[in-house]
């Protein structure tokens, strides 16, 4: 039997986002308890993003960090009007296989991604980029190391446009109240899903104290324990299934925090 079985898991992801990750711990026989501790918004202001959007045929990369980029950046092109997938000439990247899947769904080919999923190495590793126009569509939140390194590398030009906001905030409503019953393990997925789990004040400890916790990896698994979240499992991938995995093997073993 599954180490997951009858176990309830804690998905902190956003409600829009969760579906996934829901999926695959139902499927190996867990429950998975919906608790979102970040929001997605839109940016501030649609300005730059809508002016990058607007001139997309003079770039000969746009840069995609995260799904939850594709989905921003593509819903706000499709409301003005504007079909990324006619432009052959611009070609696509993305951080890894979530992004690449999300922009490959809407139709959107996708040009590279990176041996190893990070931003740094996207940065690194973008090839042909001298003298080249590179769009990066990013979240607030976003490293903005990446659009230094292009440019270092002989980048003629680099935008950066927010394409959405993240908003952590604090477990409420029937998530609050699931954790009240009492949880298995809970998931992070990023660094703002911990600081809104944690925004819930000093009472968190108590929710989560025999629990598992599980990250998605060593940005999210640094981001908790520098807010006091102990660590007991790090997907080895950034994907649902290898973090599905690390949180079975965690419960297995009864993993100790780092």
């Amino acid at each position: 039997m599954s180490a997951l079985w009858a176990k309830r898991v804690v998905v902190t992801r956003a409600d829009e986002q969760a579906d996934a990750l829901c999926a695959a711990l139902d499927t190996a026989g867990a429950v998975p308890v919906r608790c979102p501790t970040i929001r997605i918004t839109p940016p501030a202001s649609f300005a730059d993003l809508d002016a990058a959007l607007s001139r997309l045929a003079v770039y000969d990369w746009v840069v995609f960090t995260s799904a939850n980029g594709v989905r921003a950046t593509l819903a706000r092109a499709s409301h003005l009007g504007v079909q990324p997938t006619s432009l052959p000439a611009v070609r696509v990247a993305a951080v890894g296989r979530v992004t690449a899947a999300a922009l490959e769904e809407r139709g959107v080919s996708v040009a590279f991604v990176p041996g190893e999923e990070r931003s740094g190495s996207l940065a690194s590793s973008l090839p042909e980029v001298e003298r080249r126009r590179v769009l990066l569509a990013l979240g607030d939140k976003a490293d903005p190391a990446i659009a230094h390194v292009l440019l270092g590398r002989g980048a003629a030009e680099v935008d950066v446009v927010t394409a959405y906001r993240t908003l952590p905030v604090a477990p409420e409503g029937p998530g609050l109240e699931e954790l009240k019953i009492g949880v298995d393990a809970v998931t992070f997925t990023s660094p703002s899903t911990v600081a809104g789990f944690v925004s819930l004040g000093p009472d968190w400890r108590g929710l989560i104290r025999r629990a598992v916790v599980a990250t998605i990896g060593p940005t999210t698994t640094a981001a908790a324990m520098s807010l006091g979240v102990g660590v007991h499992a790090e997907a080895k991938e950034r994907t649902t299934t290898a973090l599905v995995e690390a949180v079975s093997i965690a419960l297995s073993m009864g993993a100790r925090s780092r």
